[in-house]
């Protein structure tokens, strides 16, 4: 009996070596790596329980699958597969007979298999729970597995009422199983809450852009190895349009210029709500002819939107640019450049784009209304 009580200290190890792995795994280091780190951590959680293996009558018995169920529950095949590498050399260097290769088949490359087909893209993310009911299935499917190697391996007419050890090791390696998928959706969950919260802490909460401070940051690391480009947008008569048209309505054509804007910027690149009905967009473009020709989709692209009451109240953007020499450039000397910029294209008609390098002299936009 010594032994069952050995299998439920592991399983008990097991439990409190996996809650640390799922702490490990969210620091942002191992985020990064996640592709390389899981199976690596995996891999090292399965040659731990390998170490005191215990002697029932079908053999030694261990729970080194029970990593492996985790990593194909939700990462899937490629990843469960690649758990199994290190147990696998592992198990080949101390092997002392040529058992090694059925071990690695039953207790690693089938858990992989099963588990992973219960795996959805859903879980890789954390943003659906796994269903316990898996975990049951999973387990129950095992124990099928293992009787029906152990019934072939051991011929004798007692075969299947002399497995009792591996149903008791089933319902031990269930309940760890059912254990860690409770420990992991926990910490899912409060995983995906913090990240809510940063999010929000980053989000300006009428557009659901970026704000100011998320655009310094990003915009500012960037400009630390590469050249960017500032664009500084506006909407034209915006003040006309609230007071036409009421303050809710001035909200709404926000919301929809920042989805507009979003969805017309290109992918690598960051547009962030300045204030008031200004945006901003940082550009990893600097070619005067292309930021120009991309200037002008995103003028055009608001212009032709049905905005509400835009057949009355034409919207349109005015669009200052600026663009960095150099990855040295200062971000704050860019937007002083691109706001100036835009200041000349407010005053010279609107629904425009200047560029900082081709802007008037000073002496043109004293004739100017200030906007």
């Amino acid at each position: 009996m010594s032994e069952y009580l050995v299998a439920l200290t592991i399983a008990c190890t097991l439990v409190t070596l996996s809650y640390l792995a799922l702490k490990i795994q969210r620091m942002h280091f191992f985020e990064n790596y996640e592709k390389i780190a899981s199976p690596v951590l995996t891999g090292l959680a399965c040659i731990l329980l390998m170490q005191q293996p215990l002697s029932l009558d079908t053999g030694a018995v261990d729970l080194r699958y029970l990593p492996v169920v985790m990593a194909g529950l939700r990462y899937g095949l490629g990843n469960a597969l690649f758990s199994t590498l290190l147990p696998t050399i592992y198990g080949f260097v101390t092997a002392e007979d040529s058992m090694w290769m059925m071990q690695t088949l039953q207790s690693l490359i089938i858990p992989a298999v099963l588990s992973s087909g219960f795996h959805r893209s859903e879980f890789r993310n954390g943003s659906k729970p796994i269903p316990i009911r898996a975990g049951l299935k999973i387990s129950v499917l095992l124990f099928l597995t293992q009787v029906v190697i152990y019934a072939a391996v051991h011929t004798g007419g007692h075969a299947l009422s002399e497995s009792y050890p591996l149903l008791f090791m089933s319902v031990v390696s269930a309940v760890s199983v059912c254990l860690l998928i409770g420990m992991s959706n926990d910490e899912n969950a409060k995983w995906l809450n913090q990240r809510k919260l940063e999010m929000k802490a980053s989000q300006d909460l009428l557009t659901g852009l970026p704000n100011l401070r998320s655009f310094f940051e990003i915009a500012g690391r960037t400009l630390g190895f590469r050249a960017v480009s500032i664009f500084m947008i506006d909407i034209d008569n915006f003040k006309q349009y609230n007071d036409c048209w009421g303050h809710l309505h001035g909200d709404q054509l926000l919301r929809e210029t920042g989805r507009l804007l979003k969805n017309v910027v290109a992918e690598h690149d960051y547009v962030a709500r300045y204030g008031g009905e200004e945006f901003i967009l940082m550009s990893t473009e600097t070619d005067p002819v292309k930021l120009r020709e991309y200037a002008e989709k995103i003028r055009l692209a608001v212009a032709a939107h049905p905005f509400e009451h835009a057949e009355t109240t034409p919207v349109t953007v005015s669009i200052g640019i600026s663009a960095a020499a150099d990855a040295a450039a200062d971000l704050q000397l860019l937007i002083d450049e691109a706001d100036r910029a835009l200041y000349i294209s407010k005053n010279t008609g609107k629904n425009r784009i200047t560029l900082c390098s081709e802007s008037p002299e000073p002496a043109l936009l004293e004739q100017q209304n200030a906007y």
